[in-house]
């Protein structure tokens, strides 16, 4: 059954599981070790690619959630279950996990166009069924149809209607191909976002809609195994995504039809890694990405265009067992950002801004992660180390009640032994 779950699970997490049947993985871990790319990651994985639904039969995982600090709730709360049916297909369901494109809407500045302002409010408990079949023994296949919807009506008065929408809507597909002991995937996801309000009175009606809302992504990954005693294996990435829309306004009596800012996004990436098991009980992966982004916004013949080029983007992780049911982590992440940013009306550039070579940090924040693996047979529990913990320390040396994690991530193997 596709080369007994890829072989590559036999390596899976190395030394974490070595004495356990759980399989780590959530938003916790992959936090925790930089989101790096050139790690397998259970959770992640499923849902970027539901042809890993073939790998991980009779699975359950998802986010307990995310500390917000200033109260005791929990936020980005998402539930997972993937099983087994029969030998080659696998039926699962994620519930609650945002995976589209709809905050995109709120770059509108202009009151009379976004969502925010025309009472419109995003897409709600996003539902994603999962497909799975393992052809033969070297290609799986998966689907993913995805939905999210939100919908309201406000009638304050018999003159008065408004009724509001937004959705979410798409697929993933993906598949995964063993060649020998190496292997390679490649998922495609597609979304189509929209909101639109259509609101009526005695003096007029008036739509505001989103046009477009197109959001198409592809992703590739190998696992090339080296001739060495460590299965060292040699990870490349590439992948591209887009996203664009143009809102607009319709209305009667009196007439007065509008369009918007036209948006677009592009990111184009690619890089190369290493996925290293130093020994039984440690685990190591570092890599370089290159990638570049660019957003334009577009009214007429006013254009605003910035474009990112972040080379390099560094990663490294590891993880490492202090005991049998206790995995400790840490991941590093850092970018240089050389950017352009332009604003042209007509034919004339009326401001410009530009760092090159030299460029600026992609970002200040999260450089470094620390996180724990808890592990009780086939249970799961898998978390980052809060920030504000780390900065201020335990309670009776800061006399701060700061919480020890900041995102949790839980998961259970119940497949058969």
């Amino acid at each position: 059954m596709f080369k007994k779950h890829l072989v590559v699970l036999l390596l899976l997490f190395s030394a974490v599981v070595a004495f356990s049947q759980s399989i780590p993985s959530g938003t916790g871990r992959i936090e925790a070790l930089g989101y790096s790319p050139f790690i397998l990651d259970a959770a992640t994985d499923i849902n970027n690619n539901p042809a890993w639904t073939t790998m991980y039969r009779n699975y359950a995982f998802g986010d307990i959630g995310r500390d917000v600090v200033s109260s005791f709730e929990l936020t980005n709360q998402y539930a997972g279950v993937n099983t087994g049916w029969g030998k080659k297909w696998n039926i699962g369901l994620i519930v609650n996990k945002e995976d589209d494109q709809y905050g995109n809407f709120q770059t509108e500045t202009s009151r009379m166009f976004s969502p925010d302002s025309n009472g419109i409010k995003g897409p709600i408990v996003p539902i994603k069924l999962q497909f799975g079949l393992a052809v033969n023994k070297d290609f799986a296949i998966g689907l993913a149809p995805y939905i999210a919807m939100w919908n309201s009506e406000w009638i304050p008065s018999s003159a008065i209607d408004s009724k509001s929408s937004s959705t979410a809507i798409g697929a993933d597909l993906g598949i995964i191909k063993q060649m020998k002991k190496n292997w390679f995937e490649a998922a495609v996801k597609f979304r189509l976002n929209s909101y639109k309000n259509a609101y009526t009175d005695s003096a007029y009606t008036r739509t505001v809609n989103s046009q477009g809302g197109l959001d198409l992504s592809i992703a590739l990954r190998g696992w090339f195994y080296t001739n060495t005693p460590n299965k060292m294996a040699v990870v490349p990435v590439l992948g591209f995504s887009t996203f664009s829309w143009n809102p607009q306004i319709a209305q009667s009596g009196p007439t007065f039809d509008s369009t918007g800012t036209s948006y677009s996004w592009m990111t184009i990436y690619g890089g190369a890694g290493l996925n290293c098991p130093v020994t039984d009980d440690i685990q190591l992966a570092g890599g370089l990405t290159v990638s570049y982004n660019q957003m334009k916004g577009t009214n007429g013949t006013y254009t605003n265009k910035r474009t990112d080029f972040y080379l390099p983007e560094f990663y490294l992780s590891g993880e490492t067992r202090i005991a049998d049911w206790l995995t400790a982590r840490f991941g590093f992440n850092r970018s240089i950002d050389m950017y352009k940013d332009a604003v042209t009306v007509g034919s004339t550039t009326t401001s410009y801004s530009e760092t090159t070579p030299n460029g600026n940090p992609g970002s200040n924040l999260q450089t470094i992660s620390l996180g724990a693996g808890f592990h009780f047979s086939r249970f799961s529990i898998d978390a980052t180390v809060s920030e504000k913990w780390l900065k201020q320390g335990i309670y009776f040396v800061s006399g701060e009640g700061d919480a020890l994690f900041g995102v949790v991530s839980a998961s259970y193997n119940f497949n058969a032994k």
